[in-house]
């Protein structure tokens, strides 16, 4: 996510967006003849000598480097591989090394500044020794998929792709591939540590390890040893590609400092790892954080061995104040360095507002309300103590989020992770901050005590609803939600008006003692004497009712405009602000792409304008562009296309996915990207153009789900490409139920209801019940994790299950599934979720409260859509195109339908037209062909 966020203030954008500066091409241009091609791809430039021989896999070379660095290190490799005449790219410029090279890259890309493309092993070597040479005394990051090559400490090797070979997986994004020596092409799979394909050897010592070598440095209890996060320690000077195979019992790993025995691991990143371990000379629980050489961390691009010195310093002054987590003692072990600190038993305040959150799990009795937020005052106290002590001391925190608080069972609060923390006016920490938390430092890159009471104002704000990241797109979101949910759970006026100033950037500070007396003052313990208003859900007037369509018209007028004036019809990489998975998949996708837009301008609106439609059909949807999906690929570009009165061209799509290799048997199953999605589109096709061919592909399909069923008693569950078994609507047996129930309408055939009932009573099994007695559903059947959460949305969780529900039970009239029916219910009748969008938002969960509402006539269920409707305006922004909302973690705009503007569109527009017995779903469903159970199936209806 990172490398989209910094390319545009308001919306995700590709960093090919981004023009590089001159550093890099400087050097280029004095080195290498103008005969040389030279083009860019993201953030690469590949340079390539006229008439080179292209090589298509084999030993490659990776040259490391910092953004401080890399200029003189492209300067002495650029005579080394012109001379050679061989293929090279380099990354564009020092901020592109800084991002590679940053926090939070991918482990197994980082360090990597210069590819070089050998044509032949001797011309491996050969390369490998000349730059060994040239480059000998610099210095750079350890490339974590790589062998260092011997006699250098930034030169490696690993065996790959040297040209571009593709496959699409199942939800759009290209999978790079080598080729076996059978001739088939598996993955080129890039780990963040050593391997290589049995069949490739390796240039030096044989067979290569296609494993992580075993880690001195982790006992065999560790369930990842750090040898996952870096290479295996070894002597200064010895070359990390000379490890030994294992034996076949390994011995005890030995222990790092000579002392601490890794258990198991808390965290991966390319910064480092974070483990547990246990000091052998004091029995105690320790936690180690790793810092690995020349990565860069933060807007300063520290050196993160550096920042972890500064951290431990920084610990070792607010030792004595109890509230931040001990240091224990700092060490080298290899080349990486190791903060030693005290164990804390505890949950981070953001797991455990989300957890024990009454809004969550819709527990609002004044009982459990006064409990919580008691409790919360208390925790709310010791951070407001942390912060005054910290500003004492002349030390600003820069960075305080709701994963750097722990607490304990005492609820005691530690702060952890000091690395943005610096001593004002005199250090600087790493410049990183939380979204949302500090304004004011994300624009300007510093921190100051402002800074941390804003961030104190976010952490109160999380307590009641988790949105601290929403002020990214607009700072007034988080405030307008707080003034709809003090309304809604009657919150006392002291904490709203507390809440907002410490928002407040340009207030003076505030003194220690009194904002300490504010929070100890907060009137909890009298605040609610009854429910509150949202639990007692009073009908609102005609007059209120009158204005939230008015609100909802112009909103829905807003959107509009907005994806008019936003869309650019100048690029090829997406027409509208999106969620950066638009530049990770294709720019057509209903979830993502240009179709999901179209299809809601057109359902909401009724026309889609010329150009965009034209915009969008210029684009390739064959084989090899789009999978054939129906929310990430051609089958719903089909769907859309059908929707917006151009049958012919969606039968053209659809007819164009015939033979596709995603569609094979042992391929994806669900909606989202897979059988049951394409199958539904098939059915629309089928339905609009009367085509037997696009039925006769349902059947096909369904018959393959069939034979693919893994059956247990009355349950049928369909594994995932990695063997887990996903639970709900957008990849589960929910959603291929839905499918099924829809072919069984149209031809009438008990085996196709059969399986669909299975495929339902799967999901409908793995519901558990919440602690507050909720029924609700994990993402996978086979997650034993006990800190993994409960889902309620639509693509996952009890929304989605719902959604099929529903329509099984009005196709057979089950009474046990009407039960099923008011058992899941209670779930989704909510007001509050963490985002607002459609696929995991509250708008999903309108949707499906809408359906119930059709399906049941409950004038309750209307509420409480409508209360849902309340909830998802407070998230409207408006900006000079119009109004948008934010998007995914709401980082950024975004006009799609799955985390969008066109998804949210779709349920406020039909909250308006909503009416018992109607079925005005219109997230892509086949309620049309579910004929009434008194009527033949197969009877087409038209109330589409």
């Amino acid at each position: 996510m990172v490398f989209y966020l910094g390319n545009h203030r308001r919306w995700f954008e590709d960093v090919t967006r981004r023009q590089p500066d001159a550093v890099h091409l400087r050097e280029y241009r004095a080195a290498v003849p103008a005969t040389w091609g030279l083009r860019r791809r993201g953030y690469w430039l590949i340079s390539e000598p006229p008439g080179a021989d292209r090589v298509e896999q084999g030993w490659k070379l990776h040259v490391s480097a910092t953004s401080r660095s890399s200029a003189e290190i492209l300067r002495r490799a650029l005579p080394v591989l012109r001379d050679a005449g061989v293929r090279f790219k380099f990354l564009m410029d020092p901020a592109a090394v800084a991002e590679v090279n940053g926090k939070s890259a991918p482990r197994g890309s980082s360090g990597k500044f210069i590819t070089v493309y050998p044509p032949d092993p001797d011309g491996f070597h050969r390369i490998a020794r000349a730059l060994t040479e040239a480059l000998d005394g610099c210095d750079g990051p350890y490339i974590l998929s790589d062998r260092r090559y011997p006699g250098s400490r930034i030169v490696f090797y690993r065996y790959g792709a040297f040209t571009s070979h593709f496959r699409l997986r199942a939800d759009g994004i290209k999978e790079l591939l080598i080729q076996a020596p059978d001739g088939s092409w598996v993955p080129d799979v890039r780990t963040p540590y050593w391997g290589a394909p049995d069949w490739a050897g390796d240039p030096f010592d044989g067979p290569a390890r296609t494993t992580a070598p075993p880690a001195p440095t982790a006992s065999p209890a560790s369930t990842v040893s750090p040898a996952t996060a870096s290479p295996a320690p070894a002597s200064p000077g010895t070359p990390a590609a000379r490890e030994e195979p294992a034996p076949a019992e390994e011995p005890p790993a030995p222990l790092l400092d000579g002392r601490y025995s890794v258990t198991g691991t808390l965290a991966l990143g390319n910064r480092g790892g974070v483990y547990r371990a246990v000091d052998t000379r004091t029995g105690a629980d320790v936690v180690l954080r790793e810092a690995r050489p020349a990565v860069e961390v933060g807007l300063h691009r520290t050196e993160a061995v550096a920042l972890l010195h500064h951290e431990h310093r920084l610990l070792t002054e607010l030792a004595d104040t109890g509230l931040f987590v001990r240091p224990a003692g700092l060490f080298t072990a290899w080349e990486h360095s190791f903060l030693v600190e005290e164990f804390i038993d505890g949950v981070h305040l953001g797991r455990l507002s989300i957890g024990e959150n009454p809004l969550y799990d819709l527990d609002l009795t004044p009982e459990r309300l006064t409990a919580y937020y008691e409790r919360l005052r208390a925790l709310w106290l010791q951070v407001a103590d942390a912060i005054a002590v910290c500003h004492e001391r002349g030390i600003v925190l820069g960075d305080l989020s709701l994963t750097n608080i722990l607490v304990t069972p005492e609820d005691r609060v530690r702060i952890i992770d000091l690395e943005s923390a610096c001593h004002e006016g005199v250090d600087r920490g790493a410049g990183l901050g939380t979204p949302g938390m500090a304004p004011r430092r994300a624009a300007t890159g510093t921190v100051d005590r402002r800074a941390d009471y804003y961030a104190l104002g976010a952490v109160l704000l999380s307590g009641v609803l988790a949105c601290q990241l929403s002020d990214v797109v607009e700072h007034e979101v988080p405030l307008g939600l707080l003034d709809e949910l003090a309304a809604d759970l009657d919150l006392p006026a002291e904490f709203t008006a507390l809440v907002r100033d410490l928002y407040d950037e340009d207030a003076p500070l505030p003194d220690p003692d009194v904002l300490r007396g504010r929070i100890a003052g907060l009137p909890f313990a009298t605040a609610w004497r009854q429910p509150p208003p949202l639990v007692r859900r009073a009908a609102p007037g005609p007059e209120d009712a009158a204005e939230l369509r008015r609100r909802i018209r112009d909103v829905l007028r807003g959107v509009r405009d907005y994806a008019l004036g936003a869309a650019d019809t100048t690029r090829d990489d997406r027409l509208l602000p999106a969620d950066l998975l638009v530049f990770e998949t294709n720019p057509l996708s209903l979830a993502h792409g240009a179709y999901g837009s179209l299809y809601a301008l057109h359902t909401v609106h009724g026309e889609v304008p010329g150009e965009l439609l034209a915009w969008a059909l210029r684009r390739p949807t064959g084989h090899t562009a789009m999978p054939p999906g129906l929310y990430y690929g051609s089958a719903g570009v089909a769907w859309a296309l059908s929707a917006m009165g151009h049958p012919a061209q969606a039968a053209r799509v659809l007819r164009d996915t015939a033979g596709h290799p995603l569609l094979a048997d042992e391929g994806d199953t669900g909606v989202l990207t897979g059988t049951a999605g394409h199958g539904m589109a098939c059915l629309r096709l089928w339905q609009d153009t009367g085509d037997p061919e696009f039925l006769d592909r349902a059947r096909a399909l369904a018959g393959g789900l069939a034979r693919t069923a893994r059956r247990e008693e009355d349950r049928a569950h369909w594994p995932d490409a990695e063997g887990r078994r996903p639970v709900g609507y957008g990849h589960g047996p929910s959603g291929v139920a839905m499918f099924l129930l829809a072919l069984h309408a149209v031809t009438g055939d008990p085996d196709t209801l059969a399986l669909g009932r299975a495929a339902l009573e799967h999901d409908l099994s793995r519901a558990e019940y919440a602690p507050s007695g909720l029924l609700s559903f994990q993402a996978y059947a086979d997650d034993r994790d006990a800190r993994t959460i409960l889902r309620h949305y639509w693509d996952e969780g009890t929304a989605g299950i719902l959604t099929t529900l529903l329509r099984y039970w009005w196709r057979t009239g089950d009474e046990r599934l009407r039960k099923q029916v008011d058992r899941l219910l209670p779930d989704v009748r909510r007001k509050y979720t963490v985002f607002p969008q459609l696929f995991h938002g509250i708008s999903g969960l309108g949707d499906a409260l809408l359906d119930a509402y059709e399906f049941l006539g409950d004038p309750e269920l209307l509420g409480d859509a409508e209360r849902a409707a309340r909830a998802v305006l407070r998230w409207a922004v408006r900006r000079p195109e119009g109004v948008v909302f934010p998007g995914e973690q709401t980082l950024r705009e975004s006009a799609d339908l799955a985390t969008g503007s066109a998804g949210i569109a779709l349920f406020l527009s039909r909250f308006e037209h909503t009416v018992p017995g109607a079925r005005t779903n219109r997230n892509f469903l086949l309620d049309d062909l579910l004929a009434d159970p008194r009527r033949p199936p197969g009877e087409r209806r038209a109330d589409r």
